[in-house]
């Protein structure tokens, strides 16, 4: 598979960009939809409707919310079943998922008007991405009376959608949604995010399955698999691109590809700032997160430097060890007038900024929160969780076919959490747990592991280890199960083979960033370049890499649904409570290296 695919990207646009979209995707009703809503709700004092309006656009949607359902108490429906939809609504932009299920219940037995039942669908649906069940996200969106929606609301359903087929290992109907999606966008600059999320949501295909759609498809989706193509072949070479890209449109008047694409894709390579912005950047210089904080901050340095002096920002870092200081710190550069900060690290400090309600400019946290499901306005987190490798595996598995899954897994603190993370996803996707054991971490054995494999009917095992207990794991558990698919996390892998101690693992599959797997080395952003050797925290430089090149971007992500940046850390999205969701990439030892394998391509 050519992993170049990921070092892709949507161009940056300026403040101004984010407010279009912001309109053309996600506001601006219909004069129609705005009338019957109008006419719903006309015994409401309209002061208090524009009071809680308000509390929504000044970032503080949770007191909206409130406000919402002490008005819908006040009143029967369908007035009051609108309100509770508002307030359902608003509770979601405050990263209260409970809060809004709830209000949902209260209406999932009422027959309601079509357009409020699609409302409600459509909550619903991203209520369910959230809480990472995709395919019950798609199935909702799919039954969804889409006329009943003001076309504000339709193309964030198809933004919603798309981004729920990605999520579900569904490369190519997501790529066919956003088609449908970009033209139905009048804006201009609009669009052009949503063909570069489109063409890179097609760059997940292998270039033989790319092919294959090539040759069978409509004319508008064959042009796309044409224009993801032309990014392969040229490779890094921004110039061969341009040429290929203006040569394919000359052949291709009347397809919708704009103008911009190749260079929309070719801005990736650079951090997206505009000339004069100054990031600030809070990283501690000691304490027990200092060493991951230094391989972070190399990323970032290595990714400034990378830029053309004219695009690079000013950057200034804040020593961030001291906790307690850390939101004054973040106060203080606000107000010395910088336009991003990146920060802080540690998890505690992330949180007392959500609780904050609402930052005044962007601010990428390099770490969630504990509670992950707080919300304050234009605070994003994003942050390499075990948790989520393991979701991962099981978002793979399940994309593979595999409905039947045993974890084994070490009986410490760490084995537990990443088994219940797997646990947790597996079984929302609809996949079904034979059995579990867990090993003693000092001591591993494949022992405790016989007993779950007796009745043969598991299809696949999550395996949590490290790179030196799966040595001793993986040997017995294929020799007991040569057939039977073993996938774990990047734990496994120290970035660095040996073919004499890893050549026992051959056939073992795991979740990684793509940056790990990357074999083009002449990147100057490449691992190979940065790093050496099985350095532990070598997956941290990617992490500053995609920071750097995120802070500009994830205002304008966040306002489409169906954005997508094709990162180091893996496939980025912003998802509705501003967390950043990671899509990792499949490699396999085998007994000569380690390859990544196309999507789906696990056998």
């Amino acid at each position: 598979m050519n992993t170049f695919h990921v070092q892709r990207a949507i161009k940056h646009y300026s403040r101004l960009l984010i407010v279009v979209i912001a309109s053309a995707v996600l506001g601006g009703c219909g004069a129609a939809t705005v009338k019957d809503e109008a006419s719903l709700l006309a015994a409401i004092p309209a002061v208090k409707l524009e009071r809680a309006a308000a509390l929504e656009s000044q970032g503080q949607a949770a007191d909206a919310a409130a406000l919402y359902l002490n008005l819908a108490a006040k009143t029967s429906p369908p007035a009051q079943t609108q309100l509770q939809l508002k307030a359902a609504r608003a509770s979601l932009a405050a990263g209260q998922l409970d809060a809004a299920q709830q209000v949902l219940n209260t209406l999932a037995a009422q027959k309601l008007p079509a357009a409020q039942q699609a409302l409600r669908q459509l909550t619903q649906a991203e209520l369910a991405l959230l809480n990472d069940r995709p395919q019950e996200a798609i199935a909702l969106l799919k039954r969804t009376a889409v006329k009943a929606l003001s076309p504000a609301l339709q193309r964030q359903r198809l933004g919603i959608l798309a981004a729920a087929q990605r999520q579900a290992h569904l490369p190519l109907a997501a790529a066919r949604t956003l088609d449908v999606l970009e033209q139905s966008i009048d804006d201009r600059p609009a669009r052009l995010l949503t063909q570069a999320s489109l063409v890179a949501t097609l760059n997940l295909l292998d270039t033989a399955t790319l092919r294959a759609v090539q040759r069978k498809s409509s004319a508008r989706l064959r042009g796309w698999t044409e224009i993801a193509l032309l990014t392969r072949q040229a490779g890094a070479d921004a110039a061969t691109l341009h040429r290929s890209y203006r040569a394919w449109q000359q052949t291709h008047p009347r397809h919708g590809a704009l103008p911009g694409l190749a260079r929309a894709y070719t801005a990736l390579w650079s951090g997206g700032y505009q000339a004069g912005e100054q990031v600030t950047v809070m990283l501690p210089r000691s304490g027990r997160f200092a060493a991951a904080a230094k391989a972070i901050k190399a990323g970032i340095v290595a990714a400034h430097l990378a830029d053309a002096p004219e695009q690079r920002p000013v950057l200034t870092f804040i020593d961030g060890s001291q906790e307690d200081r850390l939101v004054a710190i973040h106060a203080r550069a606000i107000a010395d007038g910088v336009d991003y900060v990146l920060g802080p690290l540690q998890k505690e400090a992330v949180a007392e900024l959500t609780r904050g309600g609402r930052v005044p400019v962007p601010t990428l946290a390099l770490n969630e929160a504990t509670a992950p499901t707080q919300r304050a306005d234009n605070l994003f987190q994003f942050a390499l969780s075990p948790e989520n490798e393991a979701a991962e595996v099981a978002n793979h598995a399940y994309a593979q076919g595999w409905r039947r899954a045993v974890v084994l897994f070490p009986n410490d603190a760490w084995g537990e959490r990443l088994a219940l993370a797997f646990q947790q996803r597996w079984q929302a996707l609809g996949g079904a747990l034979s059995g579990k054991a867990s090993y003693p971490p000092d001591t591993p054995t494949a022992a405790p592991f016989k007993q779950l494999l007796s009745d043969g009917r598991a299809e696949m095992v999550f395996l949590v280890a490290t790179a030196e207990t799966v040595r001793q794991l993986y040997p017995p558990l294929h020799q007991m199960q040569p057939k039977l698919a073993v996938l774990s996390t990047s734990h496994v892998y120290t970035g660095n083979f040996d073919s004499v101690r890893d050549g026992l693992l051959d056939g073992l599959y795991f979740v990684d960033i793509p940056w790990m797997l990357a074999e083009d080395s002449a990147q100057p952003l490449a691992r190979r370049q940065l790093t050496s050797g099985a350095d532990p925290l070598a997956r941290l430089y990617a992490m500053g890499i995609d920071a750097y090149r995120l802070a500009p971007r994830v205002p304008t992500l966040a306002t489409n649904p169906g954005g997508y940046y094709p990162g180091q850390t893996g496939g980025l999205a912003v998802d509705q409570v501003g967390r950043i969701q990671r899509q990792l990439v499949v490699g396999r030892f085998t007994s000569a290296g380690v390859v990544e394998l196309a999507l789906g391509a696990l056998d």
